[in-house]
């Protein structure tokens, strides 16, 4: 019997360790350069795929809120919301309507050069404003 409690026990332990080393490995890859994430991105299998947008995502939600673009409490409520929903639906809509007012905003070469979860808190600054495109400018105006 405590065979069996061990060996349960272990595979616990292996399958907890190989979750948390998933997870470490898309958070990290929104640390690369946002032209490189999309390239990722678009190229990953669908499982893949899920966990490189969720990164994403939260990862966005925790840098806005050192960026002032969020309070605790938003990010708080965005995140319970966001584990509700399939995140690979929110990145899309977030590259196909946000994504082309940053572009408006920042040279090929910043945005080339920019971390994707950076990336990510610009996408956000529109999304959340009632002008986009001069709530992103008064953005980069105050962070730069």
């Amino acid at each position: 019997m405590e065979f069996l409690i061990g060996v349960a026990v272990t595979c616990l332990v292996i399958f907890g360790i190989s979750i948390f080393l998933k997870t470490n490995k898309f958070n990290k890859l929104t640390l690369l350069p946002f032209v490189n994430w999309c390239s990722k991105y678009q190229a990953a299998e669908d499982h893949d795929r899920i966990g490189m947008a969720r990164a994403l995502v939260l990862q966005t939600f925790h840098l806005a809120v050192d960026l002032g673009v969020l309070t605790v409490e938003e990010k708080q409520e965005l995140g319970k919301e966001s584990m509700k929903e399939d995140p690979t639906i929110l990145v899309n809509a977030w590259l196909e309507s946000a994504l082309q007012i940053v572009e408006q905003e920042l040279s090929v070469i910043e945005l080339g050069n920019s971390e994707a979860r950076m990336v990510g808190v610009l996408m956000l600054v529109t999304l959340k404003g009632v002008n986009p495109q001069r709530d992103l400018q008064n953005f980069l105006h105050r962070t730069l």
